[in-house]
Parts: structure tokens; C-alpha cells; sequence
């Protein structure tokens, strides 16, 4: 990194002579995302987006950890007392201009893999795991997965991940489309910036131009998807079943449901 940089305890933001900005989570130990981080993220790409150097962006994070999505013990974790929703910052993700790369060195579980999706990339180490677990945590998926995850593995694998809730490795990611790259141990966020130094080599407008094109609809989907997300996931969050997803993650056993 040379010119530019900026940061703060969770999110780091550098921009190189490259044109590559790279956006470093760091929430040890499980990079628990928050409205706050959410909202830091989203500002961070629309000021990249509103300057003239950056034309791509690696988003990763610190650790063994991509990001295990949100922190349920944390009674603020999707919401903060001032009224303002994780998807009212999530949907600026999807609607900045910029092209993102994410470099996935861990797991990206539940909200991470919503947040893992929202890039246009998604490069992976051989340690990378990812789930949509939330039907094993009674709950409805979140973070606009319900449009991004058929998107780049089908609707029938989708409906298989959401309904199971498995956990998957790298090499089956990379199988089905969720990973697009698979890169050594080690060597993620260094083929991810190599990836997004690729795009931005190319002519900016045409780019921008081309994502518009390619991805334009994108935010409206996501949208329409967390209105729908969200009101499931306050229903849901009154049941037992909810209840127990809870209790047996923090017990760390398998949960016992009742349709409740």
C-alpha cells in the first residue's frame, strides 16, 4: 500500500498505485459483523467510488476468520436503539459501482456468506468453509442471500444449502460456483488482488460501465429480498424454535426442534 489509507479498530481501508483499495475486517476472533461495521463498509466504497483512483477493491479480513456473520448474543447485532437495520447499510454494498473482489481465508458462515456474496468475486483459500446455516439456527436467511446464492449456484444447489444449512469446503465452493478462484494456502488475498489489479487495469469508465449493465438490477432484487428477509427473520425470532437454535450453538450440541 502506498498512497492512501485510512483506519479505525474494525475496518481498515488502503489504496495502492494499482487502483486496488483493499478493506481489512478485523472483529477477532470470528469477524462478527454490526450495523456499525456494516455501515463503515458501505461508507468506505462510496468514497472510493466518488474519487478518481480506485477502480477495484479487495475486501478480506484479519485472521483465521472471514466473517461468521452476525452475533446474535449482541441484542444490537441486526439493529441499533436509534431505529437503523444491518440492511439499511447492507443494500449500499449492492449498490455502489465499484467492482469487489473478496478474498475468503476462513469460514464465511450465515450473514458472512451473505456479505462474501455481495462482492462480484469471490477468491478462496483451501481452508475456506461456508454455510447458509440458519434453518439449523431457526431462522430465515438474511443479507439479500436469497437472491445472490441462486445467482451463482443455481436454484436447486440453493435450495439445497438454505434447506440443510451444511457446511461446505473450499474445493465444493469452487465446484459449484460459489468460490470462482481456489487459491493456495496462504495465497487468497494475494490472488484476489491480483484479480481486482486485472480489472482495474482495464478502462475505468468501460468497467463501471459494463457492471452497470451486468450487476444494474442487482440492487433492486437485493432489496426486494431483505424486505422479505427481514420480516421473516422478526417473525421467526418469536418462536421456540428460534429459542433452541440459540441455545444449542451456545451449548454446542444439535439443536432439538419442535415447530414451535
Amino acid at each position: 500500500m502506498t498512497n492512501a489509507e485510512t483506519a479505525n479498530a474494525e475496518l481498515t481501508v488502503e489504496l495502492g498505485d494499482d487502483h486496488v483499495a483493499t478493506l481489512e475486517i478485523s472483529r477477532p476472533p470470528s469477524n462478527y459483523f454490526s450495523v456499525g461495521l456494516i455501515e463503515q463498509l458501505a461508507d468506505a466504497c462510496e468514497e472510493l467510488a466518488a474519487g478518481q483512483r480506485c477502480r477495484a477493491i479487495v475486501l478480506c479480513s484479519a485472521g483465521r476468520v472471514f466473517c461468521a456473520g452476525a452475533d446474535f448474543s449482541d441484542e444490537n447485532a441486526i439493529g441499533r436503539p436509534d431505529g437503523k437495520h444491518l440492511y439499511d447499510f447492507a443494500i449500499r454494498l449492492f449498490e455502489q459501482p465499484l467492482p469487489i473482489v473478496a478474498a475468503i481465508q476462513g469460514a464465511a458462515i450465515g450473514g458472512g456468506l451473505g456479505l462474501a456474496l455481495a462482492a462480484d468475486f469471490r477468491v478462496v483459500a483451501p481452508e475456506a468453509r461456508f454455510a447458509a446455516n440458519f434453518a439449523l439456527l431457526g431462522i430465515h436467511q438474511g443479507f439479500a442471500i436469497s437472491v445472490t446464492l441462486p445467482a451463482v449456484v443455481g436454484q436447486q444447489k440453493a435450495l439445497e444449502l438454505l434447506y440443510t444449512g451444511r457446511r461446505i469446503a473450499a474445493a465444493e465452493a469452487h465446484e459449484i460456483g460459489l468460490a470462482d478462484r481456489l487459491a493456495d494456502s496462504g495465497q487468497a488475498r494475494t490472488e484476489a488482488h491480483a484479480l481486482a489489479a486485472e480489472i482495474a487495469a482495464a478502462a475505468p469508465l468501460a468497467v463501471r460501465s459494463i457492471r452497470a449493465t451486468m450487476r444494474g438490477a442487482l440492487a433492486g432484487h437485493a432489496q426486494a429480498a431483505m424486505e422479505r428477509e427481514r420480516a421473516e427473520q422478526d417473525r421467526l425470532m418469536r418462536t421456540s424454535d428460534w429459542r433452541e437454535g440459540l441455545a444449542a450453538v451456545a451449548a454446542r450440541r444439535p439443536a432439538s426442534f419442535t415447530g414451535h
